[in-house]
């Protein structure tokens, strides 16, 4: 696992602000649904959208990624050639779930959860100053099972519109026994991961890992998703954006996160609005129900997740690697690389 950059605390100062921002959004969100739990559900849809909208710009740099862990800059036509393929690889992922939209929801929930989950054991691992959790594919599987899995098995009644919306011709997926069936494995690994954690003295991700639990048990599916998609996953993976980009090293050494977070989002708003865009023109081919932008949303996403996810994966094994030989040479003698 890749050590933060020089600088100690200072430079993990993105990853513990991610921590705060997203725990105090999801307590806010349990705090609605103990006091009026009927918000939740009359404006399940809409706070589904506004989530996933929010959540977009986390992944508006990806074409950018590659030439940070290369540690140069790359050229403009390079960057083309990567948003090229990167919108290609998204296309054809959106004619598939048109042509097959039942295996391709199946795949995307998969995919979903695998990357949900490394993404949150990374997350942790870099708060941990580079320390991998213990059992990292059995907290990955937690992970990634509570958030994509638990929303439909829990409350299928809930799911059913936006499940029709996107594959008619999948009902079983919200089936008595199916749903039985992951609510149990999902709850086993989630109790599983808490208890060697809880073992391993890693009582910060245990603890999260309840709380993720907790929201996605207890609140309606759509607003639990929004509120862990726009302000847990993707302001952690803005925090982890932050700390692989060169040019913010300097700034996060200084305990400045005002340049970075500005730099980010100049560079985030282009994609961004392009991403909303083609989700709002998806919601108005669609059929006019109360469903329609939420599935569309979702199913733009679903395009997106596989070349993004090929991204992280890039990131994550740059992070893995550890320092370029310039950071180290940079570091001076006696500095710690642990956060």
């Amino acid at each position: 696992m890749r050590p933060l950059p020089q600088g100690g605390r200072a430079a993990g100062r993105p990853l513990r602000w991610a921590g705060r921002v997203s725990v105090a959004a999801v307590l806010c969100v349990l705090a609605v649904q103990c006091v009026r739990p009927a918000l939740w559900d009359d404006h399940a849809s809409t706070v589904f959208a506004a989530g996933l909208a929010a959540g977009v710009p986390h992944g508006a740099v990806d074409h950018l990624v590659p030439a940070w862990c290369r540690a140069h800059a790359a050229d403009r036509g390079r960057q083309a050639l990567l948003l090229l393929a990167y919108a290609g690889a998204a296309a054809a992922a959106f004619a598939c779930a048109l042509w097959a939209p039942a295996p391709a929801l199946c795949a995307f929930l998969a995919l979903s959860a695998l990357h949900f989950g490394r993404g949150e054991t990374h997350a942790n691992a870099l708060r941990a100053g580079g320390t991998r959790p213990p059992g990292p594919a059995l907290c990955a599987l937690a992970y990634g099972a509570v958030v994509t899995v638990l929303p439909l098995a829990r409350h299928p009644h809930a799911v059913r519109g936006l499940v029709a919306a996107l594959t008619p011709g999948a009902p079983w997926l919200l089936a008595a026994p199916v749903t039985a069936a992951a609510t149990a494995l999902t709850a086993a690994a989630a109790v599983t991961a808490c208890a060697l954690l809880l073992r391993h003295r890693r009582h910060h991700d245990a603890a999260e890992l309840l709380l993720l639990a907790v929201l996605f048990w207890t609140v309606h599916p759509l607003v639990a998703f929004a509120a862990y998609f726009a302000a847990w996953h993707s302001v952690r993976h803005i925090a982890r954006l932050l700390l692989a980009d060169p040019a913010n090293r300097p700034a996060l050494c200084a305990g400045h996160l005002g340049p970075p977070l500005r730099r980010f989002h100049r560079r985030a708003a282009l994609p961004t609005a392009v991403v909303l865009a083609a989700s709002v023109a998806a919601a108005r081919l669609g059929e006019p129900h109360r469903h329609a932008l939420a599935a569309a949303g979702v199913a733009v996403l679903a395009a997106l997740t596989l070349p993004h996810h090929l991204v992280v994966a890039l990131l994550d094994r740059h992070e893995a690697r550890g320092p370029a030989p310039g950071d180290r040479a940079a570091r001076p003698a006696g500095t710690s690389t642990r956060a």
